[in-house]
């Protein structure tokens, strides 16, 4: 006998949002590797941030071998967090409350071809026992409120599933419908960097769960060699100044005045744009005196309120091929 209507229980569908800018290359790779997973994509959103009828042409053939492909072209950069926002709009306008999302990058595609497939497993297994599961990812880390500073979980903990405080893009983060609609989708004012760190700090204050993959993270680590790496501030600063960092430590105090934390706001601003900066100009002054301005500049718009694409990104060549390990040796 045939189950009735009302016994007929749909599996969720699983949503990807692809956010991609200037890479046509490293796209239809990724897009080709999705097609790849024994889980594959129900629906999937491109988002173009540089829109090209190159970038259209391979979409178009859908590598990915979706059932629902769209295309969406900006009409200006919006960077990976504004990226992100559109393209989660577009998905919660058909999709159902038990249904996911996964967050996808064109230069980091599934590294394993049952990634999606046992983060999906994962979330099952989690939302039987936890009813506020909201995410489940490969890796994530916690956040320390009072320092304003992420948090390396231990390897001693990566067993099963791991309890954390986001899930870093990159490393396919999966979240559900129904918690993105009750919190809302990513904060497009970020731009660039730590989207991803306010978008899971917002869930777990909501009261929501976060997961990573204990297993897999560990077999990352291992493959990378940082089993027993340790990580923490430094003083003097080794790379050259750069639009990425102004983004990452406005973000940060922004962030942190956001959810009413101005003390920790007060100290990152004290310790990333006068200490460090002022240690820097006597070691290297031509590099510290960089880093200080770059560094006043990110104080001075977070307090403000400037948000948005206020540094223009220098457009970096990318490599054809992309450098493996990179994900992993995030943390």
């Amino acid at each position: 006998m045939k189950p009735s209507g009302s016994e007929i229980r749909c599996a969720p569908a699983l949503h990807g949002v692809l956010v991609t800018y200037a890479r046509p290359e490293l796209l239809e790779r990724t897009l080709v590797q999705l097609a790849a997973q024994t889980r594959r994509l129900d629906t999937l959103v491109v988002v173009d941030n540089d829109p090209t009828p190159v970038t259209r042409e391979i979409v178009s053939r859908n590598p990915a071998r979706v059932r629902a492909l769209h295309y969406i072209p900006t009409p200006d950069n919006l960077g990976p967090a504004g990226g992100l926002a559109l393209g989660m709009r577009q998905v919660l306008c058909a999709a159902a409350e038990p249904d996911w999302v996964v967050l996808l990058d064109d230069d980091d595609p599934p590294e394993e071809p049952d990634a999606l497939e046992e983060l999906l497993k994962l979330a099952a297994a989690l939302g039987a026992v936890d009813s506020r599961v909201a995410g489940v990812g490969l890796v994530g880390a916690r956040f320390d409120w009072r320092s304003g500073r992420l948090v390396r979980v231990r390897d001693d903990e990566l067993q099963g599933p791991v309890p954390v405080d986001y899930l870093p893009s990159g490393h396919l983060p999966v979240y559900r419908v129904s918690a993105i609609r009750d919190v809302g989708g990513f904060d497009e004012r970020l731009f660039f960097s730590l989207d991803d760190l306010e978008f899971g700090l917002r869930l777990r204050t909501a009261g929501y769960s976060l997961y990573a993959h204990g297993t897999r993270w560990m077999e990352q680590r291992r493959k990378t060699g940082r089993i027993g790496a340790s990580g923490g501030p430094t003083i003097r600063e080794r790379t050259n100044p750069s639009w990425r960092r102004y983004y990452s430590v406005r973000n940060l105090i922004y962030i942190l005045m956001r959810f009413g934390r101005v003390r920790a706001a007060l100290r990152v601003t004290l310790l990333l744009c006068f200490l460090k900066p002022a240690i820097n100009l006597l070691l290297s002054p031509r590099r510290g005196s960089r880093h200080a301005a770059l560094g006043l500049r990110a104080a001075r718009d977070a307090w403000l309120g400037r948000m948005g694409r206020t540094v223009e990104p220098a457009l970096e060549a990318p490599a054809s091929v992309p450098q493996r390990g990179t994900k992993a040796s995030w943390n």
